[in-house]
């Protein structure tokens, strides 16, 4: 055990040592772009250094150098826009003053959406005329130092923060999914908040799986870090259960002598051992409410018992298959029934346009005048209009339930879509005497330009249907790499408890202002589909009688030829 315990804390050591020399390796790049005085280097001069140090530290995602004042002055970025003089005023932070003390101060780790954690490094000159820079770390690099720990067959290291949420682990998705793992006792007495007590070189407790480990772990004051290593408890008592067994061994031997000497001491063995034989049989026979009783405290007891777990177990698995059987085939049902109320519904609203068509026709047989005739074809178009909207609806819906839709990923202008929705629907808007005002965006976006165009065509749609009198606007923003794009218009608005159900398949919910007509309830459950599909995030913002505002947010990426790095070298 003494070894053991050894080995764990000299791998966690090491580990805690290699993560302290990435962090100091960064600190001491950042400190070179700290000057003597700010004003003695130029604003060119710190733009080109910052973007050579942002290709010298892949881990660095975005470099912010800050005047000795605590303005920010120049932000670079992988993850955005190059921005110069935002004047951001970070003097008042606790980062800025703990690094202008301290010479570096590192905050605590984060998240972004979706990725990796991060980690902010703030690192200041002591002088009033040196400036400072602060630098978001994506922690990735240190998982494979992490990663790379060995400990025994089955045993592994992991790296937490003060909370106990894991910033490093072999597991990857734990991570991202922010797992916490301060429950955890091992974890617990490496945070501090338990003591070690007697046990001084391995904790006992239970990993993520509830799996018995040994665990030792190592402290990095400087970051508030700790490094824990496992291993489980089976493996690590290896060399003594083999013990264990090799004494089993060896008085079973004699048992067998001793057997020998009298058929009271067999017939003892032989019945417990028949009862297990007859026990098990039932059990593979399908008998899984039958327990196995032997008597005594023995080995024997103990695989009698082992039996009736293995047979306990074997019940709760049926029994929750036969609970997931009932669930599947309820949901099915509820899916059926929803189809057969869409199919009813449909049926109608597909005859509604259907008819008008054929009532529109018999009219144009009839001979009518030059007027009526221009008003008849426009009547038509209408119609027809609105069951190829119906068409593309349910063509949408299907191709989103059998997953056939491969999104095609490409960067382009937003601006050409924005001019087509605006051209599309600024006649229906006008028919219903509302004022229609989408943005003019000259960003590019990396999305896919046809889904992108389905969900935004929706959206206004929805809108414009919707609302009676007032507006309908589309507004683009700009902010962190990401654009906005928001479709608000002055309509009814949706009800809190109707919020969670509009997005889902077939809902269509009684609206005042609808002028008789309804869609087939597919439009935001299509909206939602696609923008999952694309890894767009869709929000609602709504009030009873205050209107709606649906945002969808989009990557932003440079234009076609618009290069920063080549930018920067020319000036």
């Amino acid at each position: 055990m003494t070894a053991i315990a050894s080995m764990h804390q000299l791998q966690a050591t090491t580990a805690a040592a290699s993560i302290q020399r990435f962090v100091d390796d960064i600190e001491t790049h950042l400190r070179s772009l700290i000057g003597p005085s700010w004003a003695s280097t130029g604003e060119d001069d710190r733009r080109v250094d910052a973007l050579r140090m942002l290709r010298a530290l892949p881990a660095v995602s975005t470099l912010r150098l800050v005047d000795p004042q605590g303005r920010e002055q120049l932000r670079v970025s992988r993850l955005g826009p190059d921005i110069a003089g935002s004047g951001t005023d970070l003097g008042q932070t606790e980062a800025y003053g703990a690094a202008r003390q301290r010479g570096r101060h590192v905050g605590a780790v984060y998240f972004l959406d979706g990725s990796e954690p991060y980690v902010t490094i703030h690192v200041g000159g002591a002088s009033d005329r040196r400036g400072s820079v602060v630098a978001d770390v994506n922690l990735k690099l240190i998982s494979d130092t992490v990663a790379g720990i060995r400990i025994g067959e089955a045993g592994r290291a992991f790296l937490v923060d003060q909370q106990g949420r894991l910033i490093s682990h072999p597991d990857i998705s734990l991570v991202l999914r922010r797992t916490e793992v301060s429950s955890l006792r091992h974890v617990q007495v490496a945070l501090g908040s338990l003591p070690s007590g007697t046990e001084a070189e391995l904790v006992a407790g239970h990993d993520l799986d509830g799996g018995s480990v040994l665990s030792a772990h190592a402290f990095l004051p400087s970051l508030g870090w700790s490094v824990i290593t496992e291993l489980p408890r089976a493996e690590a008592l290896a060399p003594v259960n083999a013990a264990i067994r090799l004494s089993v061994a060896t008085l079973l031997g004699g048992l067998l002598a001793a057997i020998a000497c009298g058929t009271l001491i067999a017939r003892a063995m032989l019945r417990p051992i028949e009862t297990l034989t007859v026990g098990a049989a039932r059990i593979g026979a399908g008998d899984l409410d039958h327990r196995i009783a032997v008597s005594g405290a023995n080995e024997l007891a103990q695989l009698g018992d082992r039996f009736n777990d293995m047979a306990a177990s074997l019940q709760v698995a049926r029994d929750t298959l036969e609970e997931k059987v009932r669930l599947r085939t309820r949901e099915l049902a509820l899916a059926n029934r929803a189809k057969s109320r869409f199919l009813a519904s449909a049926s109608h609203d597909l005859r509604q346009p259907l008819h008008a068509l054929s009532l529109f026709v018999d009219e144009l047989q009839t001979r009518p005048t030059g007027a009526r005739r221009a008003r008849l074809n426009d009547n038509l178009s209408d119609a027809v209009g609105r069951l190829n909207d119906m068409f593309d609806a349910i063509l949408d819906a299907s191709r989103i339930e059998t997953g056939t839709i491969r999104p095609q990923i490409s960067r382009f202008p937003l601006a050409p879509l924005l001019a087509a929705l605006h051209a599309i629907f600024s006649p229906a808007a006008a028919a219903r005497g509302l004022r229609l005002d989408i943005d003019d965006s000259a960003v590019w976006v990396e999305s896919d330009r046809s889904l992108l165009q389905r969900i935004l065509q929706n959206l206004v749609a929805n809108a414009v249907r919707y609302t009676v009198t007032g507006d309908v606007r589309l507004v683009c923003s700009e902010a962190d790499g990401q654009l906005t794009i928001a479709v608000i218009d002055t309509g009814p608005g949706i009800s809190t408890d109707l919020q969670s159900e509009i997005f889902h398949e077939f809902f269509r919910a009684s609206t005042p202002g609808q002028s008789g007509e309804r869609g087939l309830g597919l439009g935001l459950f299509i909206v939602d589909s696609y923008a999952k599909l694309l890894g767009h995030p869709v929000s609602l913002r709504s009030e009873p009688g205050s209107g709606s505002c649906f945002e969808i947010r989009v990557p932003v990426v440079p234009a076609a030829g618009d290069d920063p790095l080549a930018r920067s070298a020319r000036r």
